[in-house]
């Protein structure tokens, strides 16, 4: 039976700390903790658990922090997660059969991302590489990476992170991305990220900026970021009212985006200001709304939970209800509403007062 070790990097983290490792404790042989300066319980926490706790003097690079813990591993696997990450779904027996085969992979495990978005707290779900086996150790000061050329396999471990919801570690962050795009400039991957911190932080001006350079720099569509890039790039350009920029970003990326749920979603978004925005000029995409929309609900990759089911179901219902079709506008709140979504099942009781 091969081992699997879990590897965590902390700094004051206990209002989360017990909650990850409660989820980890009964899949992992060994927990092992590298502790960049914690003042509070952190490291006490951790060895109730049983963990080996290493201090870590903080260099500004996750990498470096991590790859100690991965050296510290004996074990034929590690699996790395972060303490406002926990372990919500698992199926034991796929993992430990695949663990215990002779193959050497990458694997990449579910993680749903809560964020804030209008209002609401919204899921968010990306596959990412946190399996390695023993030898493959991490690149990059901030959003690391695993480095390898063994192929990469979706596994059966779904991990919550509620840690977007929290803004106390941008500056940390931004900076961090920032020095290294001082090095590489044009790095399409850092220039998402940086767009990424300034627009979850409704920076959009900021990130305006890095937004139009990760565009601009994009040669390549196969990476699994591309996409949620050129979404929020569309989020951003309705924030700063750049609209007649967005025409030209859904022309030149549509049929790269047209099996994504999100990009229809925010395109329904986008025709809709724009419309609002002029009505003589734009009033020709007026029927783009709800193409947008009836095509997100026939779609089943989505990145944000919702834009492909009750979000757009509601939009739709929204529409229709602005354009007098209240027939079609109950059909679909109706529809939102049996994903139990709030705001449809409160237009529901208004219709029936």
């Amino acid at each position: 039976m091969k081992n699997l070790n879990l590897v965590m990097i902390t700094k004051n983290e206990e209002s989360k700390l017990r909650r990850c490792l409660n989820s980890v404790k009964d899949l992992v042989n060994e927990i092992i903790i590298v502790d960049t300066g914690s003042t509070d319980s952190t490291k006490d926490i951790a060895l109730e658990f049983g963990a080996t706790v290493y201090d870590y003097l903080w260099d500004n690079n996750f990498s470096n922090a991590r790859n100690l813990g991965l050296k510290k591993s004996n074990s034929d696997w590690n699996l790395i997660l972060d303490a406002d990450e926990f372990i919500s779904n698992i199926d034991f027996d796929s993992i430990y059969k695949i663990l215990n085969s002779n193959n050497k992979f990458i694997g990449q495990i579910k993680i749903v991302n809560l964020f804030e978005q209008e209002n609401e707290i919204r899921k968010s779900t990306s596959f990412i590489s946190r399996l390695a086996p023993k030898g493959v150790y991490f690149t990059g000061s901030i959003h690391e990476q695993l480095d390898s050329t063994f192929p990469r396999k979706k596994i059966d471990i779904e991990v919550e992170h509620d840690g977007y919801l929290y803004t106390d570690k941008f500056k940390r962050n931004i900076n961090l991305i920032l020095n290294e795009l001082k090095e590489s400039e044009n790095d399409i991957y850092l220039l998402y990220q940086a767009a990424k911190t300034y627009y979850s932080n409704k920076m959009y001006k900021e990130a305006s900026f890095y937004f139009d350079k990760f565009y601009a720099n994009l040669s390549s569509y196969d990476y699994d970021f591309v996409k949620d890039g050129l979404v929020l790039y569309l989020y951003n350009l309705i924030k700063v009212n750049e609209l007649e920029k967005g025409l030209i970003v859904i022309e030149n990326t549509f049929d790269f985006m047209s099996n994504c749920c999100d990009f229809y979603f925010v395109c329904g978004l986008f025709f809709t200001e724009l419309v609002a925005y002029d009505p003589n000029k734009y009033i020709s995409y007026f029927n783009n709304i709800d193409i947008c929309y009836l095509n997100a609900l026939q779609l089943d990759y989505e990145i944000v939970e919702g834009t492909g089911s009750y979000l757009a179901a509601f939009n739709l219902g929204t529409f229709y209800e602005l354009s007098n079709n209240l027939e079609n506008a109950i059909k679909y709140f109706n529809l939102s509403a049996s994903y139990k979504y709030k705001p449809a099942l409160d237009k529901l009781i208004s219709y029936t007062n």
